[in-house]
């Protein structure tokens, strides 16, 4: 009877685009094996109006992060108002299936408001437009997001202060006004807003770039000695399947020295990182995808201490809303699912070393 109770549900899942597997009587979800949080970065549409996406999320999820409703650009209107009706909206919506929020972000170069433009680089009002801002938004959402990416991506490549770069509508180079003291008064401004809330600093390519990793470590290393209210690192881990594994154990190794609580952030694995116009994805690279996933997952267990880890993010859910495939119109399948939300081989990857991990009792 079990087995005919689990076809009929497989039958069921796979007419709504969403697989199931039936051993042992139960369906797939990441959260029920994960050993610690597990999250995914979620749009305000498809959350709100695509039901498979909705429960591939609450199923396999037990926290999210809003890929862009927190952003500085979704909520500062040209004039300068806040419109947080978005946020409020998502934050309703997963609040109601129990999903934790985490917040993103409170201060970036990109996916800025054009009312940035409009303070014509007066120094003070810029100081004054971020203290507003986090103490606005952390005080909104106290009750429901205890958690903050404070400052991101605030060293270039060569491990400087980021002051300038492309020059698009909604990119703004904070450090080019306020100098390098506005990361610590960031972290200030957000530990004033809520006491209790975990602060962190969040960054890309760690594991490739030697200088910036060397220069965030120093960064966070000063924040800390100066009494600066730091508790975490974020490592985004956008990578590919050439990534090296070296890079990608350095990176752990010198983020655990830190002491402070380290995440995998906004992890997903390019296929095509060459963007390759007539890339076809083969079963063969789905595979090599699937490896490196499981790497990044076993490094991390094994160089961060349990009692530093601080959980896993994916950012998108599928090839369907990929920020890569959909905003950098590449052909790839950089995330858990496909295009179809059918769950890939890098799914079943992350999902079998929770099971090991749980059945093996390591931690």
């Amino acid at each position: 009877m079990k087995n005919i109770i689990c076809y009929i549900i497989t039958v069921l899942l796979l007419m709504t685009g969403y697989d199931a597997n039936c051993q042992s009587g139960q369906s797939l979800s990441l959260k029920a094996y994960a050993p610690l949080p597990i999250g995914v970065a979620i749009g305000y549409f498809p959350m709100k109006y695509d039901h498979v996406y909705d429960r591939i999320v609450s199923t396999d999820f037990d926290n999210v992060t809003f890929e862009y409703a927190l952003k500085n650009g979704a909520v500062v209107k040209p004039d300068g108002t806040f419109d947080y009706s978005q946020a409020d909206e998502l934050v309703k919506i997963c609040k109601a299936k129990g999903l934790n929020i985490y917040g993103h972000t409170l201060c970036w170069y990109q996916n800025d408001s054009r009312y940035m433009a409009s303070l014509k680089g007066d120094s003070a009002a810029i100081e004054h437009f971020l203290k507003k801002y986090i103490t606005t938004t952390m005080q909104r959402y106290e009750n429901n997001i205890h958690a903050w990416d404070v400052v991101n991506e605030a060293i270039d490549s060569e491990g400087h202060l980021r002051i300038s770069g492309p020059q698009r509508p909604d990119y703004f180079y904070w450090g080019k006004y306020l100098k390098s003291g506005y990361i610590a008064r960031a972290f200030s401004y957000a530990h004033a807003a809520d006491p209790k809330a975990l602060l962190f600093y969040n960054d890309y390519n760690l594991e490739t770039e030697s200088a910036k990793l060397n220069a965030v470590i120093k960064m966070v290393d000063r924040l800390k000695q100066e009494g600066v209210p730091i508790n975490g690192i974020g490592t985004q881990m956008h990578i590919s399947i050439y990534t090296p594994d070296g890079g990608i154990d350095n990176a752990f190794r010198k983020l655990a020295s830190t002491g402070l609580l380290i995440r995998i952030s906004e992890m997903d694995i390019k296929v095509n990182p060459s963007n390759d116009p007539d890339f076809v994805l083969t079963k063969a690279l789905e595979e090599d995808q699937a490896e490196k996933c499981r790497y990044v997952l076993q490094s991390f267990f094994k160089y961060i201490p349990a009692k530093q880890r601080y959980g896993i993010t994916f950012w998108n859910v599928g090839t369907k809303d990929s920020w890569i495939t959909i905003g950098g119109h590449r052909k790839g399948s950089p995330c858990l699912f496909d295009n179809l939300y059918q769950p890939k081989p890098m799914y079943f990857a992350v999902l079998d070393i929770f099971k090991k991990m749980r059945e093996e009792k390591i931690n």
